[in-house]
């Protein structure tokens, strides 16, 4: 037992539920209705909808908008804030910046906050000042020409920026910063470059300053939420949902449970997604203990987030096993004896009372064929299997965090009972392997088949047995950082900011480079890349290579918002359309088309329709509000905070398209607010705009203007993303996809357990090369795949569902990368055992291997050539069995020559051959779907 450390005996049931877990489920489902039933009744619901953090958030962020449309609404605040028209941007920044977030992301956000406006009002200081300097000197022109070309420049260089970076909080951040040249620069620059509007600039900064002041007060003060909780919370949530997850998986191996049932996969992905949440509240809390000096601990809890991933990589590689193992076993027609089924003795022999250590005739228990192999496995290990799995779910179940997100008490105890029943299964296994590999049928000349069958079995059962060992491995690692973290949290009191003395730091080249550059040099040679050529022209090369980075689509996208930027700006410089362009709000279009762009034609039409319908929504409402409300201040003020918590709702809370509750509010923001600017302005400080009625505005003309300026903004981006270096996301993504099957073949043909001799002249394992690389592209194509379809195409719909499976499929091949990698990662340093079985399958694992890149290669040339495939496509098969037979040699060979060779030094190759298993299936759906979109090779393929 995990709490107490005690060795029970129980009675066990390979098939069912024990008893004692029945009740301890039956105990937990009986909680949950009385939870329920305290809150039954309308004003129990209504009290817990008020009280959700959903309604909370809603709230905050509802509030905030208040306090900042009020500082507009006050005669006295809004004084406070200067003359300028742009009030209403102390509630454009509490809609970017909403206080609904963690405090460390409200941190993290002031930081982006504080850096774009740094380089905004530093590059509107600057070309205002050439820009005067330039009018003085009776050379307005070229003033004008600078700030134009510049500003621009700027504006291409901070979208360029958000497409690197790309986090939503400096997304936010940049939009603020193009805000800010554009109101700066642009507008003011274009109607007087004589001075530095100094008076506008520090208006916008305090304004800027009083919406940032307001949406972090409202986060800390108002219900606030710290994302040091949250992260703790979701740790215990991944502890849990890992401890359900084994349950199903043991039970799956042990007995004939459906791994693939729809619980299963429903809680696959609720895994997954835990991790990524993990991984969102980690990088918010850093800023939070950062602040606290207590960093000790962020790198603690970063150390659980990390031995999180690495339970679940060894989690998915059980899986693995157990997919491998249905695919060995007919279930629905498992092979009979003449006498009994052996699992039909097994079961008869657990119906009483086991223990750990079953007492059973071993010369009973006998193997007729490989099938029999499995139920004589569990027949000698289930036992044990069961056991030792139940106890360590009910360590998760019980770790990290009780209810006051303190750790647990019982960690120490945990550690005691895990390293027990560690030994106790880790004895059991040894003898259980030993009892299989006694077996006659490993013995006796069989022929190839059976070998082979022989060898996939052991190879399911053996690293099955070994990821469970390794799971609690890890999971021992996992309870030493809780005592560590323990130990820190209550006894360390010292504060430390190490991360500040930046020139403590020491920055090393990534571990990956060399890697990184074998991988690289491998598609060089694919490519047929000269270098001794190249060098010969060093010239032209340099030029090409200049070229070649002009080429690149990020360096293309500043280029396209930076010029597409000048083709509106313009004209707010020459004198026949100045007037036109002042008239019609053309800062609005522009920043409009700045903020919508996006790298793809797809990603910039995403939110075109939403867009459209938001603005005209927030238009129309702000219209009607003023008709009805104008000029009573505090009913306008109550309206609009009424109005927000819709928006609100649907900012936080959408899944997609969450920024069209930002569009209809930011427009009804604007809308509503500059016209009461421009109503209550101080005389001769606040330019006039008499089309829009000047200090008596008119709303529908506003409105429309705002509308219209939108909608220009909108149609530009669009032209500029066809047509200045377009760039289809359906292009992208064929183009993707086959450079990220040419990388996984080359980084699969390169040897997934190739080692390397290290300066102590052991063997070491040098693991998947390149994964952050193709991370980093499946990234890019997820995204992509979301924005293909919203791409105009004559041909007809975009085969959504086919490239959404291609990326399912390829998706797995990467998880089961990942698998091998973090058994790698766990022991990097080979024996001389496994060194010398290695050595023995070079040639074997090498004809595999290539055969392998041969698949992922003919893949990619498809793919990028929109090329039919070949009939009969490379085939794995034979290279398998032929490696799966070796083994068995080997095996066999070291018993006669009394070789020392255990079960150990075959696990990386019992998980190399269900790796290889998983991609080689994975590939198999991948030509079947290649073959859907592009056919196979036929007769009109060939004709001329």
């Amino acid at each position: 037992m995990a709490d107490t450390g005690q060795k029970i005996q129980r009675s066990y049931s390979f098939w069912d539920q024990t008893q004692d877990e029945i009740e301890l489920e039956s105990q937990i489902e009986s909680n949950r209705p009385k939870l329920e039933d305290s809150n039954q009744g309308f004003q129990g619901r209504v009290k817990s909808m008020i009280f959700s953090d959903t309604c909370k958030g809603v709230l905050k962020g509802a509030l905030a908008y208040f306090v900042a449309s009020w500082a507009v609404y006050s005669t006295t605040l809004s004084s406070i804030l200067g003359n300028a028209d742009s009030k209403h941007l102390i509630c454009t920044i509490v809609v970017y910046f909403h206080p609904t977030r963690t405090k460390g992301s409200m941190i993290q956000s002031l930081i982006f906050v504080i850096l774009a406006l740094s380089f905004a009002f530093s590059i509107s200081v600057i070309l205002m000042s050439i820009s005067a300097k330039s009018y003085n000197m009776e050379s307005p022109e070229l003033g004008y020409g600078i700030d134009l070309v510049f500003s621009c420049a700027a504006l291409g260089l901070i979208s360029l920026t958000k497409q690197w970076v790309s986090k939503p909080t400096f997304n936010t951040a940049c939009s603020l910063s193009a805000i800010v040249i554009i109101s700066c620069v642009i507008k003011e620059g274009s109607q007087d470059g004589s001075v530095v509007p100094w008076t506008k600039i520090g208006s916008i900064f305090r304004i800027v300053l009083a919406g940032c002041i307001v949406s972090a007060l409202t986060c800390y003060l108002l219900w606030p939420t710290s994302a040091e909780v949250k992260l703790k919370q979701h740790l215990n949530e991944n502890a849990n949902l890992q401890s359900r997850l084994l349950k199903i998986v043991s039970r799956s191996f042990l007995g004939y449970d459906d791994i693939g049932s729809t619980e299963t996969n429903v809680l696959v992905e609720k895994v997954k997604s835990s991790l990524k949440n993990l991984k969102k509240y980690l990088e918010e809390a850093k800023f939070e203990l950062y602040l606290k000096g207590k960093e000790k601990e962020y790198h603690l809890l970063e150390d659980l987030v990390e031995s999180c991933g690495k339970l679940w990589m060894t989690m998915a590689g059980m899986r693995m096993s157990v997919e491998f193992k249905y695919e060995l076993l007919d279930t629905g027609n498992h092979v009979q004896t003449e006498t009994t089924s052996l699992r039909s003795y097994y079961s008869e022999q657990f119906d009483g009372n086991t223990s750990n250590e079953s007492d059973f005739d071993d010369d009973e228990a006998v193997a007729i064929n490989s099938k029999d192999l499995f139920d004589l496995f569990v027949y000698y290990l289930g036992p044990s299997i069961k056991s030792f799995s139940y106890t360590v779910r009910q360590i998760l179940s019980g770790v990290p965090f009780n209810s006051e997100n303190e750790i647990e008490p019982a960690v120490e105890q945990y550690s005691k009972s895990l390293s027990l029943a560690k030994d106790l299964y880790s004895e059991n296994q040894l003898k259980a392997l030993k009892k299989l590999y006694e077996q006659d049928l490993f013995k006796t000349e069989t022929d190839f088949d059976s070998k082979v069958d022989q060898e996939e079995v052991a190879a399911s059962c053996g690293n099955f047995s070994f990821l469970l060992l390794e799971f609690s491995s890890e999971l021992f690692e996992y309870l030493r950082i809780l005592k560590e973290l323990n130990a820190v949290s209550t006894h360390n009191d010292t504060k430390s900011f190490e991360f500040l003395k930046f020139w403590k730091r020491s920055f090393h080249l990534s571990s990956t480079t060399p890697r990184r550059s074998t991988i690289n040099d491998m598609i060089s040679r694919i490519q047929g890349t000269n270098e001794d050529y190249s060098a010969k022209m060093s010239l032209n090369y340099r030029v090409w290579r200049i070229v070649k980075i002009l080429r690149s689509v990020d360096v293309q996208f500043g280029l396209r918002v930076g010029i597409g930027s000048l083709f509106i700006a313009i004209f707010a410089y020459i004198d026949k359309t100045k007037d036109f362009f002042d008239d019609w709000r053309g800062e609005w279009a522009l920043v409009t088309f700045c903020i919508i762009m996006n790298k793809s034609v797809g990603g910039t039409t995403m939110t075109i329709k939403w867009r459209f319908l938001g603005t005209f929504l927030g238009a129309f409402t702000a219209y009607c509000v003023w008709v009805l409300l104008y000029p009573s201040a505090v009913l306008m003020a109550v309206v609009g905070f009424l109005f927000s918590i819709g928006c609100f709702y649907i900012i936080i809370n959408w899944e997609a398209n969450n920024a069209f509750g930002r569009f209809i509010l930011l427009t009804y923001n604007l809308t509503v607010l500059y016209s009461w600017t421009m109503a209550n302005k101080v005389i001769d400080k606040v330019p006039d705009y008499d089309d829009e009625g000047g200090d008596n505005p008119i709303i529908f003309e506003i409105a429309i203007h705002r509308f219209l300026g939108v909608s220009f903004g909108v149609i530009w981006a669009l032209i500029v993303t066809m047509s200045l270096f377009p760039n289809s996301a359906r292009s992208r993504i064929r183009r993707g996809l086959s450079i990220l099957w040419l990388r996984m073949g080359i980084i699969w043909h390169s040897g997934p357990l190739a080692y390397e001799v290290d300066e102590h002249n052991e063997y070491k394992l040098i693991g998947i090369r390149d994964r952050k690389t193709i991370h980093m592209i499946m990234s890019e194509l997820e995204t992509l795949v979301k924005q293909a379809p919203m791409e105009i195409r004559l041909k007809g719909p975009f085969p959504i569902g086919i490239y959404e499976k291609l990326l399912i499929s390829t998706s797995r091949i990467i998880d089961a990368f990942e698998n091998l990698n973090s058994i790698i990662e766990i022991n990097k340093k080979l024996t001389p055992s496994e060194h010398s079985v290695l050595q023995s399958l070079a040639g074997e694992m090498s004809e595999l291997e290539n055969r392998v890149f041969l698949i992922f290669y003919m893949l990619a040339s498809a793919m990028k050539l929109g090329f039919p495939l070949a009939n009969k496509p490379a085939s794995t098969e034979h290279s398998k069995e032929r490696m799966l037979a070796k083994m068995s040699e080997i095996r066999k060979r070291s018993t006669s020559e009394k070789q020392v060779l255990s079960d150990e030094d075959f696990v990386l190759l019992y998980t190399y051959n269900l790796v290889t298993n998983s991609i080689t299936n994975e590939l198999d759906v991948l030509l079947g779907l290649v073959a859907d979109l592009y056919g196979r090779v036929s007769e009109e393929t060939l004709e001329l």
